[in-house]
């Protein structure tokens, strides 16, 4: 089952006119369920890693 969109359609019309773009009301109730997914991937890449996903605690100096 789809998860509700957490933007609505006036907020996401309000995001495309800043955007320069003009959609119809259609055309912005298509792209609605792929803003909330954006919305998602975007609050992924800004969450903070663990320490032990830094690639630099993986390298070893010591060659075997």
């Amino acid at each position: 089952m789809p998860v509700p969109p957490s933007i609505d359609e006036a907020e996401l019309d309000a995001i495309l006119k800043r955007a320069g773009l003009s959609l119809t009301p259609e055309q912005v109730k298509g792209i609605l369920p792929g803003a909330a997914i954006f919305q998602r991937l975007i609050a992924l890449v800004n969450a903070p890693l663990p320490r032990e996903a830094e690639p630099a605690l993986t390298f070893d100096v010591e060659q075997k």
